[in-house]
């Protein structure tokens, strides 16, 4: 279960993320869905709002593979157990908040 701490600090982390690789304009929805996660008894609230933020950026055609793997290009990089992993290599490229 995700305390409150731990989410607040999920969503500054995230909104690093998405600042600096899609720009500042994004973060708003960050917030935005944290906000609107807060409302639900989910077991990890932290790991629901990266996927849905990612969705987001996806669907919405911002950036169709983001957070785009350094090491390869062309596909995402997915989130999970606190980090943005390569799944080609099966391994962490960034802790979340440390995408450059």
């Amino acid at each position: 279960m995700t305390t409150d701490s731990d989410f607040a600090r999920a969503v500054e982390l995230l909104v690093r993320d998405v600042v600096v690789t899609v720009g500042e304009e994004h973060a708003a929805y960050v917030v935005a869905r944290a906000a609107a996660l807060r409302e639900f008894d989910l077991a990890d609230t932290a790991d629901k709002l990266v996927e849905d933020v990612q969705e987001e950026i996806h669907d919405t055609f911002v950036d169709t593979s983001w957070p785009e793997c350094p090491r390869h290009g062309k596909h995402p990089l997915w989130y999970r157990d606190g980090a943005w992993y390569c799944d080609h290599l099966e391994e962490p490229v960034a802790r979340l908040g440390e995408l450059t």
